[in-house]
């Protein structure tokens, strides 16, 4: 596959970095489990389990299917830079994300269950327009992943099974910022955009210690990308001087780059006190750490465009997550949830690109069964907390605020 992929450019070219954090890492991925903040690890009772924990495949009998879509609305906005003015307020324009789902899976016996998903476990972007007092840092920012996850789930000994899947994952990117030419004063802009392939994969095991405990182990691997890609760079036509004096400074510009999506550690526990009313615990971890470094090795160099290798030291992150399910009567549930998670970027390298925080998320859903036809629904508020930078490397100091809400629906159907 031709790969145009070059996001550490970014760090060279557009003087911050892209750089994934708990806003980029999309773990609804069913709205059966996103009604319950996620806390779906060791009931992974539906075919979502291909994500969340692939182990509990062999709970289900026959052949199923789920589609699904989640509807995400961020909204953000920065003040500052408070060397400019403190008071500056600038906000993101309105975006919809609507990362979407499917998954298959089939018993083959009483042991073994086969399972196919795909899904998009890391992406979304930013749109500060392009006049905004950060146009030099970015304007506009758009990732997608998209993983093909066949997997495979047995059940060793009655209550406890293990599955393992490969994931082929597909990478895409857009980017974007105004450039700048200083020695005629000229505003231009960058443009990247390409793609990658990698392979990864990702195991679980759930565990059914009595009727009404149940414990669930689930693990992804990181997914290592070699990016190869082309920055290019647009500036007004002015005369031929100054034309030739731009197209030599800002060529386009092909290099490579390594990034690591991170892994996913996921760990639950549920609990059923009666036949209607079950509670699930989760703690999960997110393993940003592996973005410790940005290196860049460009093909053709300039005074404005060459290698680089900079440090950026992100901390994995942590969620704890806790959901509760009430079964009102055999066609209808009402589930809900609350979860804390914490960013991993530091104040040191935070940017526009991703103005992320700790945040809080509250949810709310509903399932009805119809024969063989599943429903579900959920509602998530993502409040993340206000974020005062006072030591940016970038000298970008000022305070992000962020709100989001997500709407999620499936549909499943057994045969």
């Amino acid at each position: 596959m031709h790969k145009r992929l070059m996001v550490a450019l970014i760090v060279l070219v557009l003087g911050t970095s892209l750089a994934l954090g708990s806003g980029y890492s999309i773990y609804e991925q069913g709205a059966k489990a996103m009604a319950m903040s996620g806390a779906f690890t060791a009931q992974a009772n539906d075919v979502t389990a291909i994500f969340y924990n692939p182990a509990g495949l062999t709970q289900l009998k026959g052949f199923n299917l789920s589609v699904g879509t989640t509807l995400i609305f961020p909204k953000s906005a920065f003040t500052g830079p408070t060397d400019i003015d403190p008071n500056l307020y600038n906000e993101l324009e309105d975006q919809t994300f609507f990362p979407s789902t499917f998954y298959a899976s089939y018993q083959v016996n009483d042991q073994l269950a086969l399972g196919l998903g795909f899904f998009t476990p890391f992406g979304l972007g930013t749109n500060w327009g392009n006049n905004w007092v950060g146009k030099h840092l970015a304007t506009e920012s758009d990732l997608k992943t998209f993983f093909l996850n066949p997997t495979v789930a047995y059940e060793v000994t009655p209550g406890l099974s293990i599955g393992v899947g490969l994931e082929y994952v597909i990478a895409e990117i857009t980017l974007n910022r105004a450039a700048y030419f200083t020695p005629r004063d000229l505003w231009g802009k960058v443009e990247l955009g390409g793609d990658d392939t990698a392979i990864g994969w990702n195991a679980g095991l759930r565990f059914q210690a009595t009727d009404q405990l149940a414990l669930g182990v689930s693990y992804r691997s990181e997914v290592a990308l070699e990016l190869d890609g082309t920055a290019t760079f647009d500036f007004p036509s002015v005369n031929p001087v100054v034309n030739a004096e731009v197209a030599a400074l800002f060529p386009e510009s092909k290099g490579i780059a390594p990034l690591t999506l991170p892994s996913f550690l996921a760990v639950g526990v549920s609990f059923q006190p009666t036949d209607e009313l079950t509670f699930e615990v989760d703690w999960l971890q997110i393993g940003w750490s592996a973005y410790d470094k940005l290196s860049v090795d460009f093909k053709n160099e300039t005074a404005a465009v060459t290698d680089t290798d900079s440090p950026k030291n992100w901390e994995d992150s942590y969620s704890i997550r806790f959901g509760v399910q009430y079964q009102l009567n055999d066609d209808l549930a009402i589930r809900g949830g609350v979860m804390r998670d914490n960013d991993p970027a530091p104040d040191e390298t935070l940017d526009p690109i991703l103005p992320g925080a700790d945040r809080t998320l509250f949810s709310l859903g509903l399932g009805y069964t119809m024969d063989n036809l599943q429903i579900d629904g959920g509602y998530m508020l993502l409040l993340q907390d206000d974020r005062e930078i006072s030591t940016s490397e970038i000298d970008w100091n000022g305070k992000y605020e962020s709100i989001a809400t997500l709407f999620a629906i499936s549909f499943g159907y057994s045969f």
